[in-house]
C-alpha cells in the first residue's frame, strides 16, 4: 500500500515538465488571445462591476440550502455559510482543517499527527453529530484513540464548501443535530470557459515550513453540449513543521495522492445524470494516543485509502414546475491499515480499521400559486447503513441503519413574508454484539428505535434588503456504534458497552438578521451581512464517562448550547472588508454534571479580513486576523488550560495573465506558539503543536481551446 519513491519520483517530474509546458504556452502570443479564465482565475476582461459583485460576495452565491433547494446563502432564513474556491485559493490549505478558519460557529481541527479532520459546529462534533458530505456522500470514519467523527478530505478537489448550522439541516439526512458540512468537488462546467472544447490548468504550491510540496493537474473536456468529463491529480508531500518555539512538531509529515474524475450527462431537456469517482491515499506516523507528539507512546506507520464514489439524477424541466427532482446514490469507505513501528518489543505488530456508508437520497420540489401566495412542497426519504470492522479492543464493531423521511411546505407572500413549516420522521436499527462474562458469552444484539421531529421558520422583510427570521426545529441523533457496543481496552479494566443508550433530540430556537444593502457609502459598493442568535438544549446528551474502574457512554442529562453569529462582507472598488464572530456558551443544564463546559466547546472566535485591489482587479492582496479564545478543558488526568491565541496572516492572489496566477501567503506572521485545544486530547506533549510561521506560494498556468 506504500507508494513507492519511484512513483512518486515519476509523478512529479512529470508534473514539473507539463508546468514548464504550460507556462511555455500561456506566455506564448497565441495563447494570449484565448478566451479570459473564469470567476476563480479573476478574468481580465469583465468589466470591474462583474469582478467586484463575483469577488463579494460567497453570501450571493447560489449553493444547497436548508430548504434542499438551490438558494443564496443571504436569502437562506438560517444559519448558512459558504466557503468558495476563491476563498480556498486565498487560505492555500494544506488540509480540510484550514478551510473554516474565518466560518463562524465552526471548529475544525486535525488529530495533530494524524491528516483526518474532526468537525466541530456550535459545541457539537463526533459520530454524525455533524453530517459531513462529499458529493452528497456521507464521510463517516472513526477509530481508536481520539480521531473521533473525522474525515480525510483534500483541498484542491473541491469547488466550494456550504456550512448549515443546527438540527435546522435534519432534512439532509438523520443524525445531524450539529449540522451539516457538504463539500462539491469541481464539474467540467465550472472549469471550461464559454467556447472551450477542452483545458488543462497545472497548480505548483511550497510551503516553507515542513518543506512542504504540492502538484495538482486538473483537466477537462466537452464532448458536446450534452456530455462534459473533468479528472484532478494531486501529489503531496511534507516533512515536520516547526511551532512558534521553533521545536519540530513529532509526527507531522505525511505523503498524500488523491484524484478524482466526474463524467455528466443530459440525454434530453431538463435530464441530468452524474458519475463521480474520487481517491484519496495517506501515509504517516501516528500515535497510540491521536492528537499527541510525544516522543513516548506507541506509534504505527498508516497507510490510509478512502474511497467515494458518487451517481445522481436530477429532472428539472422548464415547463413544468411540479417535478424538481434530485436522487443521489453513493457509497464511502475508509480503509485504515497501521503497523506498530514503536516500542521495538511490538514491531511488526499490525491492526485496522475498515469503516463504510452506503446510501441514498431522493427529494422532489412541486411549486404552484394561489392568489398572492406562491407554494413549494417539498418530499423526500433517505437511508444509509454504515459499517464498522476493526481487530482492536473498543471500537465498537457493528452495523447501524438509518432511514427517514421529510415533507416540507414553503410560502411566500408579496416578497415580505416567508413561511417554512417541514417534518421529519426518523428511525433507526443497530447491530452488534455484547461483551462476554465469565458467565455469559458474547451474543449478537439488534436495537432500533423512531422519532418525529417539526421545524417551524418565518421570514419577515418589512424593507427591501433588511430580512428578520426566527426558527424552531429538532434533530433527532441515533446512539452510535461507537458508543453502544465498544468493549475492552484501555482505561483502567477497559471499556463497557451500554445497550440501553437512548437516541439524542436537540431542539433550537433562533432568530436572525438578513442584510443585503447597495451603494451605502459610494456608488457601486455592496454590504451583506447575517447575525443570528440561537439556543439549543439537547436532551439524553451522550457523554463518555468513567464508573469505578471502566469507562463507558451514559446519557448524561441536558445539554445546553446558547450563543451568537456574525458573518459579513463590504465590498467596494477599492477591496473589501470580511467579518466572522462567534460566541458560545455550552454546559450541562442539568444531570450529575450540571454547569459543567462540555468537553467539546468550540472556541470564541473572532476574524477579519482585509482585501486590497490593483492592477484591474488583476491583483487582490491583504491581511487577516484570527483570535482564538481562550479555553478551560477538563479531562480523564486534569485540567488543562489553553490561552487566547492572536494570529495574523498575510496573502496575495496575482491574475498575471490570461493563463497564469501566482498565489502568496505567509500564515502566522508573528511566529505565535500555540496549542489547538481540539487537538489537545493527550496531556502528555511536552511541546506546543500549533504551526509556526509559514510561507506559502504557488503558480498556476493553464490553457484551453
Amino acid at each position: 500500500m506504500n507508494i513507492s519513491q519511484k512513483s512518486a519520483f515519476r509523478l512529479m517530474s512529470t508534473t514539473v515538465l507539463s508546468t514548464l509546458g504550460l507556462l511555455a504556452l500561456a506566455a506564448s502570443p497565441v495563447q494570449a488571445q484565448t478566451k479570459p479564465v473564469k470567476t476563480e482565475q479573476q478574468a481580465a476582461t469583465q468589466t470591474s462591476a462583474e469582478k467586484t459583485k463575483q469577488q463579494v460576495l460567497e453570501l450571493d452565491t447560489i449553493t444547497i440550502s436548508p430548504l434542499s433547494n438551490d438558494q443564496a446563502v443571504i436569502d437562506a432564513i438560517a444559519s448558512t455559510s459558504l466557503i468558495s474556491r476563491q476563498q480556498i485559493d486565498r487560505i492555500q490549505p494544506v488540509t480540510s482543517a484550514d478551510i473554516f478558519r474565518f466560518t463562524p460557529g465552526v471548529h475544525a481541527s486535525l488529530n495533530g499527527d494524524d491528516p483526518a479532520t474532526s468537525i466541530n459546529i456550535r459545541g457539537l462534533q463526533q459520530y454524525g453529530r455533524v453530517a459531513v458530505t462529499l458529493d452528497g456522500a456521507r464521510q463517516d470514519y472513526w477509530r481508536v484513540g481520539h480521531g473521533s467523527g473525522s474525515f480525510y478530505i483534500e483541498p484542491e478537489l473541491l469547488k466550494q464548501v456550504t456550512v448549515i448550522r443546527g438540527p435546522v439541516s435534519n432534512i439532509y439526512g438523520s443524525g445531524a443535530i450539529g449540522g451539516v458540512v457538504a463539500f462539491e468537488t469541481k464539474d467540467a462546467r465550472d472549469f471550461l470557459n464559454d467556447g472551450e472544447t477542452w483545458a488543462l490548468s497545472e497548480k505548483l504550491r511550497y510551503e516553507s515550513n515542513g518543506k512542504g510540496f504540492l502538484t495538482s493537474t486538473t483537466g477537462a473536456y466537452r464532448f458536446n453540449e450534452n456530455i462534459d468529463i473533468i479528472g484532478n491529480l494531486n501529489y503531496r508531500d511534507s516533512d515536520e513543521y516547526k511551532n512558534g518555539d521553533g521545536d519540530y512538531v513529532r509526527w507531522t509529515g505525511e505523503k498524500a495522492i488523491s484524484g478524482m474524475g466526474k463524467v455528466t450527462m443530459r440525454p434530453a431537456e431538463g435530464h441530468e445524470l452524474k458519475f463521480g469517482i474520487s481517491r484519496q491515499k495517506y501515509e504517516d506516523i501516528i500515535t497510540g494516543s491521536s492528537g499527541s507528539s510525544s516522543a513516548t507512546l506507541s506509534r504505527y506507520d498508516a497507510d490510509t485509502i478512502v474511497s467515494t464514489y458518487t451517481g445522481s439524477y436530477t429532472y428539472r424541466p422548464d415547463d413544468n414546475p411540479f417535478w424538481d427532482l434530485s436522487v443521489n446514490a453513493y457509497h464511502a469507505a475508509t480503509e485504515n491499515d497501521q503497523y506498530q513501528v514503536w516500542p521495538l518489543k511490538n514491531l511488526g505488530t499490525t491492526r485496522y480499521y475498515d469503516v463504510s456508508t452506503s446510501g441514498f437520497r431522493a427529494h422532489n420540489s412541486s411549486r404552484f400559486e394561489t392568489e398572492a401566495l406562491k407554494h413549494t412542497v417539498t418530499y423526500g426519504l433517505d437511508y444509509y447503513k454504515l459499517r464498522g470492522r476493526s481487530d482492536t479492543d473498543n471500537f465498537g464493531n457493528g452495523e447501524q441503519q438509518a432511514y427517514g423521511g421529510f415533507v416540507q411546505w414553503q410560502g411566500e407572500y408579496q416578497k415580505w413574508l416567508e413561511v417554512i413549516s417541514a417534518v421529519r420522521y426518523d428511525g433507526y436499527k443497530l447491530d452488534g454484539t455484547s461483551k462476554a462474562t465469565p458467565t455469559n458469552p458474547s451474543q449478537d444484539v439488534s436495537l432500533d428505535g423512531n422519532r418525529v421531529s417539526p421545524r417551524l421558520s418565518v421570514g419577515i422583510t418589512p424593507i427591501e434588503g433588511i430580512q428578520f427570521y426566527g426558527l424552531y426545529a429538532q434533530g433527532y441523533r441515533v446512539p452510535h456504534m461507537q458508543d453502544v457496543f465498544r468493549q475492552n481496552g484501555s482505561h483502567g479494566s477497559g471499556y463497557e458497552p451500554n445497550l440501553f443508550l437512548k437516541p439524542e433530540v436537540a431542539t433550537t430556537y433562533e432568530i436572525g438578521i438578513n442584510l443585503r444593502q447597495e451603494n451605502l457609502i459610494e456608488a457601486g459598493d455592496q454590504l451583506r451581512s447575517k447575525l443570528n442568535i440561537f439556543h439549543t438544549d439537547v436532551k439524553d446528551y451522550i457523554n463518555t464517562v468513567k464508573i469505578d474502574k471502566y469507562t463507558t457512554s451514559e446519557n448524561v442529562g441536558t445539554a445546553r448550547l446558547r450563543g451568537v453569529e456574525l458573518e459579513g462582507t463590504y465590498d467596494t472598488w477599492w477591496g473589501y472588508v470580511n467579518l466572522a464572530a462567534s460566541y458560545t456558551d455550552a454546559e450541562m443544564k442539568d444531570g450529575i454534571y450540571k454547569g459543567e463546559s462540555l468537553s467539546n466547546t468550540p472556541l470564541h472566535n473572532f476574524s477579519a479580513a482585509l482585501g486590497l485591489k490593483a492592477l484591474d482587479d488583476r491583483l487582490v492582496y491583504g491581511v487577516e486576523y484570527q483570535s482564538v479564545g481562550k479555553v478551560t478543558r477538563a479531562i480523564s488526568n486534569g485540567v488543562t488550560v489553553y490561552p487566547r491565541t492572536d494570529l495574523v496572516n498575510l496573502f496575495a492572489n496575482w491574475q498575471v495573465t490570461d493563463n497564469v496566477k501566482l498565489d502568496f501567503g505567509v500564515d502566522n506572521i508573528f511566529n505565535k506558539a500555540y496549542t489547538d485545544a481540539q487537538t489537545g486530547w493527550a496531556t502528555t506533549s511536552d511541546i506546543e503543536q500549533g504551526k509556526g510561521r509559514t510561507f506559502k506560494v504557488a503558480i498556476t498556468g493553464r490553457f484551453g481551446g
